[in-house]
């Protein structure tokens, strides 16, 4: 018999339904609180507090849970307690149920019981029960389990490794901070037997974006990337989400973790997990890979170099709907703190530096690679040290700086 759900091919109907349910499904208990305030609407709250024998100040307090979070706030929470009690059993014991455990391997409770208990009364220890033992065995981080050796073609001994969890992406999940969350993503170009590859990074937050063509991809050249980046951008970044693809294995995962930057990955087949790279994707596609990609198989260094000039329109002139037709500058500079200790109104000097390097490291960088990133030049972020600037010169500062004309940057 064939079955045919009638939500298929309707976005979100499952979700709705799941929620209209949870509605109509309300315990007895947050109903009757309901009633008790639409008696109350109806008879005041001295004859509602009669009625359904409660206080006043219950009723308030009811009536503040229904403004606040809705016929959801009435169903009471649960009264377990925070912190629960946790077992405390000797060291040793726990030695000897391992030890049972290696020397007949994977031993039952029930068998461990029986050869435990004359050991405890020999040492005066108290023996636990074998359901105790069964929820100890469980609590191990590895469940006392031996795993057998394998052998392999050759006849050579192998371990069978467990995989690792890796974590991923909670649902519904949005960034509320700048540097809360960056995705990231590659692009893959052909011409023929040729390939070239684009690495893009953008913040979910204000959509400030980076890019780089590359001729090969592998974990190292992410990893180069990434550790130069991350000084382009205005503040510290905390967490990054990518895909499962092999150029942010290895090396690039090695970065994070000794930067202390928490690894995100999607789960596979699920690119919407990473919307927001992707839709940023689409847009370099569209807005510049379309009209220079003749260009990226023949100068990869010159391609790199006008996509430098685009980013800098990305990031500085073109307004973003997600972000209320302001650019990601101009959203990282409303979103700063001002300093209180000088003038009214006064930028943090960092994000100063951060309009000099977007004009001048992209724009001038000529090299191969990452010589770009490398670069910096203190003659260019003199003229903005100063305290005191109006917010209003940001715009100001921020065109001169992309239509300024300089010799290229040279890594020392």
């Amino acid at each position: 018999m064939l079955m045919q759900h009638i939500g298929v091919g309707y976005f979100g109907y499952y979700r709705a339904t799941a929620y209209a349910m949870k509605h109509s499904l309300m315990p007895e208990i947050a109903k009757l609180r309901m009633k008790a305030l639409n008696f109350w609407d109806k008879h005041g709250i001295r004859a509602a507090a009669d009625a359904f024998d409660v206080s006043t100040r219950t009723l308030y307090w009811w009536r503040r849970l229904l403004r606040t979070g809705g016929p959801e706030a009435l169903i009471p929470r649960s009264k377990a307690p925070l912190v629960r009690r946790s077992r405390h059993w000797h060291p040793d014991v726990l030695k000897e149920i391992r030890r049972l455990r290696t020397e007949l391997p994977n031993l039952g409770k029930e068998q461990i019981f029986v050869r435990l208990k004359p050991w405890c009364e020999a040492r005066h220890f108290t023996c636990p029960s074998t359901s105790t033992i069964g929820r100890i065995i469980a609590g191990a981080h590895d469940k006392m389990r031996m795993i057998p050796v394998r052998l392999s073609a050759r006849g050579k001994a192998r371990l069978i490794k467990k995989r690792s969890v890796k974590p991923r992406r909670p649902k519904q999940y949005r960034p509320v901070k700048t540097g809360e969350l960056i995705g990231m993503d590659a692009i893959e170009l052909r011409m023929g037997d040729l390939r070239r590859y684009i690495i893009t990074m953008i913040d979910e937050h204000s959509d400030y974006a980076l890019a780089l063509a590359v001729p090969s991809l592998n974990s190292d050249i992410t990893s180069h990337f990434f550790s130069k980046a991350t000084k382009l951008f205005p503040v510290a970044i905390r967490q990054v989400v990518t895909d499962n693809g092999k150029e942010f294995l290895g090396n690039f995962d090695k970065t994070l973790q000794e930067a202390s930057i928490k690894h995100i990955w999607t789960y596979p087949y699920t690119p919407k997990m990473n919307a927001t790279c992707e839709r940023f994707n689409r847009t370099l596609r569209e807005q510049f890979i379309e009209f220079n990609e003749l260009l990226l198989f023949e100068d990869l260094n010159l391609f790199n170099q006008r996509m430098a000039e685009y980013l800098v329109l990305y990031n500085s002139k073109r307004p973003h709907k997600s972000l209320e037709l302001m650019t990601p500058v101009d959203y990282i500079l409303r979103e700063s703190k001002n300093c209180n200790m000088w003038w009214t109104h006064t930028a943090s000097r960092l994000f100063f530096l951060l309009l000099n390097l977007i004009g001048n490291v992209f724009r001038c960088a000529q090299k191969p690679a990452f010589d770009g990133f490398t670069a910096f030049n203190k003659r260019f972020y003199r003229p903005f040290s100063g305290r005191g600037l109006h917010p209003g010169k940001h715009r100001q500062i921020a065109a001169g700086i992309a239509s300024q004309k300089c010799d290229p940057i040279r890594s020392q």
